[in-house]
């Protein structure tokens, strides 16, 4: 049985933990106003909020980029008909500024031309060798007159050296990794932006089917304010609530 002091630790280091914020991409996801408000399911470590609607389910989740918001929404036909989605079938509103939709493929052009090329190790730093010099000398005296002879020896040590090639080799090896994998998922984001792009055509989901469609949006002027995403599906309306 766990003792009282173990139990006072376990509850201050269960409060105190940092919270860790959800992300999509290695882009913060925005936080719901009220959850309870809706149903959830988790997908890829994230969860996704949705609503059940007259003949649909609609799901969305927000995350935001350096200048761009992106809104996943999730749609799945519990109809007996086919349901059409047209462009304008998703709208963010955030009350007292402008916010424009914009081109999912010009998003993922961008994210893949912002690709790094290659990785360029750090070099090493330089570290000045230690030299020791150690002298050894012998007297001799013959009649009155005293002579010494000796020697001096010069050593290097460039143990620092190596030891700041090692630090650096290791330095090195843990950026790489950290830049490759930086890399293909941001490869793996623009893949995924074209994938599920909606442009100016309209798409038909039939009964039974499920489509999933990112749509990004800007603003005129950056600032984190409440704002709602209203997702309109066969006449009926899913409003999302979220706060920044």
């Amino acid at each position: 049985m766990m003792s009282r002091p173990l139990r006072v630790l376990a509850i201050v280091l269960l409060f105190s933990s940092p919270t860790v914020a959800e992300d999509r991409f290695a882009r913060p996801v925005i936080k719901l106003a009220d959850p309870s408000a809706y149903g959830s399911f988790r997908l890829d470590e994230n969860n996704f909020a949705f609503l059940r609607r007259e003949g649909s389910s609609i799901s969305c989740i927000v995350y935001r980029g350096k200048k761009r918001y992106y809104v996943e929404v999730g749609i799945v036909n519990t109809s007996k008909g086919e349901i059409a989605i047209p462009r304008d079938f998703v709208s963010f509103i955030k009350p007292n500024f402008t916010v424009l939709r914009t081109s999912t493929v010009a998003a993922a052009q961008d994210v893949a031309s912002e690709l790094p090329g290659q990785f360029i190790p750090t070099p090493p730093p330089q570290v000045p060798p230690e030299t020791t010099t150690t002298y050894s000398a012998t007297a001799s005296t013959y009649g009155n007159q005293t002579y010494v002879t000796g020697t001096a020896t010069t050593t290097t040590d460039n143990s620092a050296q190596a030891g700041a090639n090692l630090g650096n080799a290791i330095g090195n090896a843990i950026a790489a990794r950290r830049f490759y994998k930086a890399q293909a998922r941001e490869s793996k984001f623009a893949n995924f932006l074209y994938s599920f792009a909606q442009e100016n055509q309209s798409s038909m989901i039939k009964p039974g089917e499920a489509r999933v469609i990112v749509a990004t949006f800007e603003q005129i002027k950056e600032k984190r304010t409440p704002f709602e995403i209203h997702i309109l599906i066969a006449g009926e309306m899913a409003v999302f609530k979220y706060k920044e």
